[in-house]
């Protein structure tokens, strides 16, 4: 202890988390000094572009300004000069031909009421006669008659017949006014002179996997001599029925349990 050796300083332990280099303190320095770096630049260009900003708002307000000083009498949009007198009028025959053409409607569908009412409290013989001195107009369009297994198709069911809006402003186009039940392609041939084999549809001739069925009209669904599930002299078909459910004609009443 009180020897002439060099004297040791006492250890005294660091923990790992407390424990810093000099490499990872220069490196934290750099990183701090990097962010630093980078919001000054944000700054800078948040200053630039609302300087900008300024700039457009002062040229857009000052040349609104020159339009309004330049600006004629006749480009300015006002209705000092309108005649109200003149616009009253307007408005009012506008709102008399409206209440009118309201009445009008109204009175028409009041009478066509009283007219239904009418006819159903008059007997048979007199509907009858009425039906035949007032004939009612036929809107039905006669359907033409199609090809031998002609294809059909439908046309849709929208925007078919007046305008799709309480103005008539948009009416139905011109190709719906087509007749659709036109034969086309394959099918303006008549089929029915053609032999059975190639009486099929549009398409399927020369295809593998047809079959002998072409139309209903074709098939008689009206024999039942050949059909087996018709013969009532099958046994098979008499095992059969009183397997299937619900084909028991007698009933047992269930006896009661002791």
């Amino acid at each position: 202890e009180g020897g002439p050796g060099r004297k040791m300083i006492k250890p005294v332990f660091v923990p790992k988390k407390e424990r810093e280099t000099i490499a990872e303190r220069e490196k934290v320095e750099a990183e701090m000094d990097a962010e630093w770096e980078r919001r000054e630049t944000q700054k800078k260009k948040r200053a630039e572009e609302s300087r900008q900003l300024v700039e457009i708002e002062v040229a857009r307000e000052e040349e609104m300004a020159f339009v309004e000083a330049n600006a004629e009498a006749s480009e300015v949009d006002t209705d000092d000069d309108v005649d109200e007198a003149a616009e009253f009028e307007s408005w009012q025959r506008r709102e008399w031909s409206r209440i009118k053409e309201d009445r009008e409607v109204r009175e028409k569908f009041i009478a066509e009421r009283e007219e239904l009412e009418r006819i159903r409290g008059m007997s048979e013989e007199d509907k009858a006669a009425w039906l035949a001195a007032n004939p009612r107009e036929d809107d039905t369009k006669e359907r033409k008659k199609m090809g031998f297994m002609q294809k059909y198709y439908h046309k849709g069911a929208f925007f078919q017949e007046g305008s799709d809006d309480q103005f008539g402003t948009a009416g139905p186009h011109e190709i719906y006014k087509r007749d659709f039940s036109e034969a086309t392609g394959e099918d303006r041939v008549d089929k029915s002179s053609l032999p059975k084999a190639m009486q099929l549809r549009k398409g399927q001739f020369g295809k593998m996997g047809q079959t002998k069925w072409t139309h209903l009209s074709a098939e008689d669904t009206t024999q039942f001599e050949d059909n087996p599930w018709m013969d009532k002299k099958s046994k098979a078909l008499d095992e059969y029925s009183k397997k299937m459910a619900g084909n028991k004609q007698s009933f047992e009443k269930p006896k009661h349990l002791k």
